[in-house]
């Protein structure tokens, strides 16, 4: 340890009932080489830092694990051996494969997360080509959606596991935008919505749009075509589709029903 007696960094104690062995293991390695505990002869002072640092539980476990030797006989490797051997699980190849290949992307998961579980999960599967199995699985094993789409329609040859990822979080994220409060829709969306607020009921009588029927100058008017009261000759329904009159524009048929109606 350094001269001043000062240590660098926390050491937790190990409860192997809530904790993982494997990554204590490291952070307690990083703690001796932080605090210059190394070599053969710090062997003796890093067997105590450990045992030291081990719950209660966990050094009846470790005491059972050494029979029929006690802990205080056995080194500081043996007894880490011991911890290894008992905490890590045997891999056995095919099975590691199975959980690989038979993972999906779940709801929730982004595409990041995806892909470092995957990474995770290859772990002992030893790979021939570990990039490639990761990217193939990355892809197949997406979720349904636009993400998965555009990367099927990538170049293989021209994709790696960070360029699909760095793509679907492109997509996702433009879909997200896309879809928030006020994005614009898409092209002449906003114009066909003026007119649908704007668009108002044609008077039955003459056809504009600047009034109500009830309110029409032509109401009393004949129609020229069917002789019946309340309508111009061009708003007329027999025999013919109704027609719809520009607002604004001049009308010399309305003219001429005015003068000998």
């Amino acid at each position: 340890m350094s001269g001043s007696g000062v240590s660098f960094g926390i050491l937790s104690s190990f409860d192997h009932q809530s904790n993982d062995w494997t990554s204590y293991k490291s952070r307690i390695n990083q703690w001796f080489i932080a605090n210059d505990i190394s070599g053969d002869k710090a062997k003796v002072k890093k067997k105590a830092i450990l045992l030291s640092a081990l719950g209660e539980s966990t050094y009846k476990l470790t005491s059972d694990l050494a029979l029929p030797k006690t802990v205080e006989e056995l080194e500081f490797d043996e007894i880490v051996k011991l911890l290894d051997d008992h905490f890590t699980p045997k891999r056995v190849g095919f099975a590691e494969k199975f959980n690989f290949y038979s993972a999906t992307q779940v709801a929730g998961e982004s595409h990041t997360q995806w892909a470092a579980r995957l990474r995770g999960l290859s772990a002992h599967c030893e790979f021939k080509n570990l990039e490639e199995a990761l990217l193939d699985k990355f892809i197949m094993g997406m979720a349904a959606g636009h993400e998965r789409d555009k990367l099927f329609a990538q170049d293989q040859q021209q994709l790696t596991l960070a360029k699909a990822v760095d793509l679907a979080e492109s997509v996702r994220c433009a879909r997200r935008a896309a879809a928030a409060p006020g994005a614009a829709g898409p092209p002449g969306d906003a114009t066909a919505s003026v007119f649908n607020v704007t668009k108002k009921e044609k008077c039955s009588v003459c056809g504009f749009t600047n009034h109500k029927s009830n309110q029409c100058r032509y109401k009393n008017v004949k129609c020229r075509k069917c002789g019946n009261k309340g309508h111009l000759r061009k708003m007329c329904s027999s025999g013919y589709k109704v027609k719809y009159v520009e607002e604004g524009s001049v009308d010399e048929e309305n003219e001429d029903d005015v003068l000998t109606g």
